[in-house]
């Protein structure tokens, strides 16, 4: 919020890498305006005297920061409730991430496990993948997800737990063109048609990701005639760095619905299909980007959805009427608004607001850091077992009334003041008027509210005073007109950017100046191009409430708060403070883990912002805290207590110096920030301011500020500090610190320097550290680089054994079948010699037989006798040869039978050496081939491990000072004198002298009003010294009566001048002339 009277100064619009188009960031360029949340802004003026030297060093800087984890994304995104889904991380410095953490008990994650190899020593888990499980019972919403590791515990990303079915993309799945239908013949010969597009059935959440190139995704589903279909596109919402876009077309290609951007800045199709049948949903990045962190969720179907509601508040306790806008609605009637050239539905429901809403903002989708000081509560409603999107109710601090017909001065609404008006910038080109009558001297906060609902408007002011002339007619008079308020860019104000809570909502401050009419006019600069009922506004007049709000953020980095032992991390609390309220904020923060501790902080009356340093002791254990950050104030002698908001920067970002006048980076509220303390190594350097003690001065004070630096052996680099937080309107010096081990800078405080407690601390940067990136990962790697070495010279040992041997086995299967070849001739040989043998031996039984038979019938026949004998003794010698050759051949064949085993065995025995030899050979290429890979990961370990520049936030403790006005004590100056006329008296003032002042002060006094005839001398209070009078001579004609004077001690207070003033009632007593 902002208060008063501005100059619209000139912006640049800048669009950062990975910030999805309409989510704007600015940059201002000039800086006039009055009246600013808090004109003095915390040390503008003292860090004009920070030079512009260090711009230049960390603009041409390439160092890197030392490492923390960080995650960038997660695909898919989301599961359904009792699923088992496979999710794929990526971010930096994710070394030996082996757990991932959620803001709910019901969502667990393993680590993916790959089979082993024979260079594991078992499975091992594949690189930044989980297997997530979602419990039954936990509830659709979105929930946190975090990362662990050895940098620590990550910043948070979002993972969606939906009530649909889900779907996970595959590639290919279509170009940029409408996929097409392709025939294909499996190998059965049949005849299939099949289509790239993903199939999806109504209703779903698919889960896409860019990659690959200028990626296109598709999908189909089929629909029914008259179906209201929404595609609602989640990238924004869920941290993706994509700028998604959606078009639905039907099989012909023609197309039904583009996407719509909505408040949330992600894409909506609503489209009613005009037939049964198959369509098309396509989906890419704006730009055609890809890579990690581009990813996506469409949720697809016949899906209650709410664009929003109105009235957008109601007063705390109460249970009022609302009209819930939208599509899908149950119960929904025909509204009278369209979006998109759409007809959307309305609901009207009664809602209670909790009467404990005060301080409390319930909300589960994302809120920028615009919409971080609001009070509110999320309603969602319910169309059988689906559950819309939520939308935003806010507390209203006055009674609500509903804007009417007013869009000119004459019709201007009349208001009875206190109250809050909803009201709309529609249609087009849409001027709210109102008017109300105050009387001279009221006081009222007049608050328009709208960008802060999380709307993307740009809405703007003017107070008129209505007058009656002489004649009756009306005189209108300008008081203030509020658009694009005059608000340093945060990085100037607050010397950071990694949250921007600035919001275009005006808020003023009106003192009525006269009794009369007033008149408001409200427009907004986005209506003038577009006609969108979804512009509402609250516009809150009310007596000033001075309060705040805080959030908290972690500092100098995206990551969540890793403390190294024996180092020290920064958490940004930001001060929203409303209603002129200006007083100080006591900071505590808890939840810390053991070893963790950190001072209360005071963001005094003229801050914004203060910071929280946490330091890690040496001895600290490695552990995971909550933060909880609380406050304490008074308000109207009243303390309070207000509790923290958390947020967080989305993209990545290194420290730049304060005035460095960067653009702001993307950043949200979080559900909580986590610190945790990792065991990887201690923190190179320690920073140490003051010696613990309060510090306490006065305007115009100088203060000697020493500090001490502790680094690790063998740290160097050029160490430079930045007083941040400091107070306004002094002058500190940017402190060159290098390498010292001790020194000193100095504060100077100006007389404008507002007295109050303040917290603040130097925040070190250390460009060019050498630092060692995680030697241990070398150390690991050059270990399994030589166990791999070692299993490759054995690799190479066992193939140029098995090589021999299969050389050796080829030997002797040579020799083998020179046997079998010479058995299997000698075989040969045998049965050829047998053959003709055996048919001698069967003529010559056959002749024995015959002449034998020849004898029998002629049995005295001596010639037939003796043919008889002769041809026995050819038997014989037959039956002699026969035998002689089949026992040649018989010892023929077991040769031959011993030269076929031999022969087998020499063959079996090479097939196994061959086959060995192939194995070794084989697993001798593996070995190659992962020895490269070992060889290749243990150079980029090392390369990492190398000393190398590093910058470095090296941030001091946090310090206290307490500022009083002046540094004397008036301990007596009398507040009423009388004199009589023609009279002397002397005033003594007495002093004590505080913060080592010592010189004069001069004491003058100054009537006030028509005094005559009283004189007042001018004395000074010496050097050292702590009393003095000062004269009043009245002379005889003095102005009798009672009078006010103004008693001014002037002091000089090391160049600046202060002026302590104290009213005198001087009474003249009139003496009567002696007769």
């Amino acid at each position: 919020m902002y208060l008063g009277k501005t100059i619209t100064p000139p912006r640049a619009a800048v669009r950062l890498p990975g910030v999805p188009a309409g989510v704007g960031f600015w940059i201002d360029t000039d800086l006039p305006g009055t009246a600013i949340r808090n004109s003095a802004a915390g040390g503008i003026a003292g860090m004009v005297v920070l030079g512009l030297l260090f711009l230049v060093l960390i603009g041409s800087s390439g160092f890197a920061q030392l490492p923390a984890t960080r995650l960038d994304g997660l695909f898919p995104a989301g599961g359904a409730p009792g699923a088992t889904v496979e999710v794929t991380i990526s971010g930096l410095d994710l070394d030996d991430v082996d757990r991932l953490q959620f803001s709910h008990e019901g969502i667990k994650a393993t680590r993916k496990m790959a089979d082993p190899t024979k260079f594991d020593d078992g499975p091992q888990p594949v690189e930044n993948v989980f297997v997530i499980t979602v419990d039954g019972n936990v509830p659709p919403a979105n929930y946190e997800i975090r990362v662990q590791g050895k940098y620590g515990l990550s910043n948070p990303r979002t993972f969606v737990v939906g009530s649909l079915p889900e779907v996970i993309e595959r590639e290919p799945n279509g170009g940029n063109d409408i996929p097409a239908w392709v025939e294909i013949t499996d190998a059965a010969g049949q005849k299939t048609k099949q289509n790239p597009a993903v199939e999806v059935s109504l209703p779903s959440t698919v889960n896409g990701q860019a990659v690959n190139g200028p990626d296109v995704d598709w999908y189909r589903f089929a629909g029914t005639v008259g179906q209201r279909v929404l595609i609602d596109g989640y990238a924004r919402r869920i941290d993706s760095r994509m700028d998604l876009v959606v078009t639905v077309v039907d099989a012909a290609g023609r197309v039904l619905g583009n996407s719509q951007p909505g408040p949330s800045g992600d894409p909506l199709v609503d489209v009613t299909l005009p037939a049964s049948g198959e369509y098309f949903v396509k989906a890419h990045d704006a730009l055609y980007q890809q890579g990690p962190g581009y990813y996506y969720r469409l949720k697809l179907g016949v899906l209650p959805h709410l664009d929003f509601v109105f009235p957008p508040a109601g007063l705390p306790g109460s249970n009022e009427e609302y009209t819930l806008y939208g599509r899908n609605l149950p119960g929904g009637q025909a509204s009278p608004y369209q979006l998109g050239g759409r007809p959307i539905e309305m609901v009207k429901l009664r809602i209670p607001m909790p009467g404990d809403v005060i301080d409390r903002l319930s909300f589960t989708s994302r809120l920028d850091p615009h919409a971080s000081s609001v009070d509110g509560i999320e309603h969602r409603v319910t169309s059988g077992n689906q559950v819309s999107n939520p939308v935003l109710i806010t507390a209203a601090s006055a009674p609500v009334v509903v804007e009417q017909a007013n869009d000119a001065p004459a019709t201007a609404q009349t208001l009875k003041l206190p109250c809050e008006v909803a009201g709309q910038f529609y249609p087009q080109r849409d001027v709210d008027w109102y008017q109300f009558e105050a009387k001279a001297g009221e006081k009222w906060a007049i608050d328009l509210v709208s960008q802060r609902l999380n709307i993307p408007s740009d809405p703007s002011l003017l107070v008129q005073r209505v007058a009656m002339d002489a004649t009756g007619k009306p005189q209108v008079t300008d008081i203030v007109f509020l658009d694009d308020v005059s608000e340093l860019n945060v990085n100037n104000k607050t010397h950071r950017h990694e949250f921007d809570n600035r919001s275009s909502d005006p808020v003023y401050l009106f003192t009525v100046p006269a009794d009369g009419i007033y008149r408001i006019m409200v427009r907004d600069s986005s209506s003038s191009v577009r006609s969108d009922p979804r512009l509402v506004y609250r516009l809150a007049i009310r007596q000033p409430a001075p309060d705040y709000r805080l959030v908290a953020v972690p500092g100098e980095s995206v990551a969540s708060l890793m403390l190294r032992k024996g180092g020290r991390e920064v958490v940004r609390v930001y001060a929203d403070r409303r209603d002129g309220f200006t007083g100080d904020i006591r900071v505590t923060a808890t939840g810390l883990p053991p070893g963790v501790t950190t001072e209360e902080i005071t963001i005094g009356s003229g801050n914004i912002v203060g910071t929280f340093v946490l330091t890690a002791t040496e001895a600290a254990p490695v552990g995971i805290g909550t933060l909880q950050v609380t406050s304490k104030s008074t308000i109207n002698g009243q303390e309070v207590t207000r509790k923290a908001r958390y947020g967080a920067a989305l993209a990545p970002y290194q420290f730049a110096q304060p005035q460095s006048n960067i653009a702001n980076v993307s950043a949200r509220l979080v559900e909580r920030i986590q610190v945790c303390v990792t065991d990887a190594e201690l923190s190179p350097q320690m920073l140490t301011l003051g010696d613990g003690k309060l510090i306490e001065t006065a305007r115009g004070g100088i203060v000697k500020l020493p500090y001490q630096l502790k680094s690790q052996e063998g740290v160097g680099g050029n160490l430079i500090g930045f007083p941040i937080d400091y107070p306004p309107m002094a002058n500190v010096p940017q402190v060159s610190i290098g390498a010292a081990a001790a020194g000193e800078f100095q504060l100077s405080l100006t007389a404008q320097t507002p007295p109050g407690t303040y917290t603040f601390y130097l925040a070190g940067f250390n460009q060019g550290l050498q630092y060692k990136r995680n030697p241990e990962a070398a150390v690991k790697a050059k270990a399994r680089q030589e166990r791999i070495g070692k299993i490759l010279m054995e690799a190479q040992t066992t193939a140029q054994t098995t090589q021999t041997t299969a050389q050796t086995k080829q030997t002797e299967l040579t020799a083998a079948n020179a046997v079998f070849t010479q058995a299997t001739t000698l075989k040969q040989t045998a049965d050829q010699m047998l053959a003709p043998l055996t048919d001698a031996h069967k003529l010559a039984e056959a002749a024995l037989a015959q002449k034998q038979e020849l004898a029998k019938a002629s049995p005295t026949d001596e010639n037939l006798k003796a043919e008889v004998v002769k041809a026995q003794a050819a038997l014989d010698d037959a039956a002699k040869k026969l035998k002689e050759a089949q026992t040649a051949a018989e010892e023929a064949a077991k040769k031959l039978d011993e030269a076929t085993t031999l022969q087998k065995a020499a063959m079996d025995a090479k097939t196994l050496a061959d086959t060995q030899l192939t194995m070794a050979q084989q697993f001798q290429q593996l070995a190659q081939q992962e020895k490269q890979r070992a060889d290749q990961i243990a150079t980029q370990r090392q390369n990492e491990a190398n000393p190398r520049g590093f910058n470095v936030n090296v941030p001091s403790n946090s310090i206290t000072i307490k500022i009083d006005e002046f540094p004397i004590k008036v301990d007596a100056l009398q507040e009423a004198a009388s004199i009589k006329q023609g009279d002397k008296i002397e005033i003594p003032v007495k002093i004590t002298r505080l913060y080592g002042l010592t010189t004069a002060i001069s004491i003058q006094t100054q009537p006030l009003g028509s005094l005559g005839g009283v004189s007042f001398s001018s004395v000074n209070i010496p050097d050292n010294q702590l009393d003095a009078k000062f004269e009043i001579a009245a002379a005889a004609n003095a102005t009798v009566g009672d009078h006010t004077a103004t008693v001014r001690l002037v002091m000089n207070f090391n160049g600046q001048q202060l002026i302590l003033e104290r009213p005198l009632k001087l009474t003249v007593i009139e003496v009567k002339p002696t007769t």
